[in-house]
């Protein structure tokens, strides 16, 4: 029998307005896998978790760290020191590290899931030119990411743009897309008539989430088409300097008043996030899959988003994308999408029925057969 570690123990449950992307990922992948490793004679899958963790699995052994590795010099230690010890002591034969941060010292087998290349991003945008630790920080993501590409016997993606991200970067590598699921099953929220357009934002606080995008795109559709609009941001506050940013900005906004920041909070479903939302409105500069648009079209909201291929990709097609490069035609295209209401509702059905296709139930089957695969 094939012993599957599967480490989770650096990953911080609660971050990001939904939940964020890959703890999401990890929690249903998780849960999906508990229910199907039960019929499975050829593999046993244990998680390796934080103290943070407290999903209630029946046929995955648990093994929990009391480290806490939320600390960036206690995450290197469990990541390097720690886990190669519980791979060993566990017998395990896999390990999968569903973020690419592999133990540098570890020799077995690995499978890792890349879910972006964010320090990648950020190195060439130059969001930390200011920030010491945040340089380093990105420096020492990079270093370890071409240290799982290099030690991986299989790389699992979530979506195309991200594999073929992977292979410029990289060459061909043994990689399988594997989509993210859909962990949304709910009716749809109907349409709602009234004057008050709602504007959702849902994404932590990072620097290429966009949030002054959308800030700046409300503002001329409020000046230049005299539209009533409020606007609502919801997230964790993951990066406190660009967080007092979005604050001061939305301070200094000709529409300040239409604008509301509202914290993450953990027990909301996606249902009760976006209630009052008329509109997901999601401007990123990159993501490395994008779970909020397809979030908003399983219950029904047209979604507005910037114009890059993963959120091409992930969408459908079934949105309304704009070129962050121009705000003036961003805000004429978004102003044509609100009053076409034919266009929205093509999106709404469209939509809908595109994310049937993301099932954590087929993502955890075609995890179990890469596991047997090694």
């Amino acid at each position: 029998m094939s012993v599957i570690g599967i480490d989770v123990a650096t990953i911080i449950p609660g971050k990001g307005g939904t939940g964020g992307g890959i703890w999401t990922y990890a929690k249903n992948v998780l849960m999906a896998l508990d229910d199907l490793v039960e019929n499975e004679s050829g593999i046993k899958v244990k998680v390796f978790v934080n103290k943070a963790f407290d999903l209630n699995l029946k046929h995955i052994d648990v093994i929990r760290t009391d480290l806490n590795t939320e600390p960036l010099i206690n995450r290197l230690r469990y990541v390097h020191l720690v886990l190669p010890r519980l791979c060993k002591r566990f017998h395990v034969d896999v390990l999968h590290k569903l973020a690419t941060e592999v133990p540098f010292f570890y020799r077995g087998s690995v499978i890792v899931t890349i879910h972006d290349f964010m320090s990648d991003f950020y190195l060439e945008k130059g969001y930390y030119r200011n920030d010491l630790f945040g340089l380093l920080k990105s420096h020492y993501f990079k270093f370890i990411e071409k240290i799982a590409v290099k030690k991986s016997r299989l790389i699992i993606a979530n979506s195309f743009s991200i594999k073929n991200e992977l292979t410029g970067k990289y060459g061909n590598k043994n990689v399988r897309v594997i989509g993210l699921g859909n962990s949304v099953n709910e009716i749809p929220v109907p349409c709602k008539n009234k004057k008050t357009l709602s504007f959702y934002c849902v994404a932590g606080y990072y620097p290429h989430k966009g949030h002054l995008n959308v800030i700046r795109l409300v503002e001329l559709l409020v000046s230049r088409y005299h539209l009533d609009i409020m606007l609502h941001f919801r997230g964790n506050p993951g990066n406190e300097k660009y967080f007092n940013s979005i604050l001061e900005r939305a301070k200094q906004s000709s529409c300040r008043e239409r604008i509301s920041i509202e914290g993450y909070v953990a027990q909301c479903s996606i249902s009760e996030i976006f209630a009052d939302a008329d509109f997901m409105i999601l401007l990123s500069e990159y993501e490395g899959f994008g779970l909020p648009v397809i979030e908003a079209q399983a219950i029904g909201l047209p979604v507005i988003c910037s114009d890059i291929p993963v959120l091409r990709e992930v969408s459908g097609g079934y949105a309304c994308f704009v070129d962050l490069n121009d705000a003036e035609k961003a805000a004429g295209i978004v102003y044509d999408f609100l009053g076409n209401a034919a266009i929205q509702q093509y999106n709404i059905a469209n939509g809908i029925d595109h994310v049937k296709r993301f099932q954590w139930s087929k993502n955890a089957a075609q995890l179990i057969q890469a596991y047997k695969s090694i």
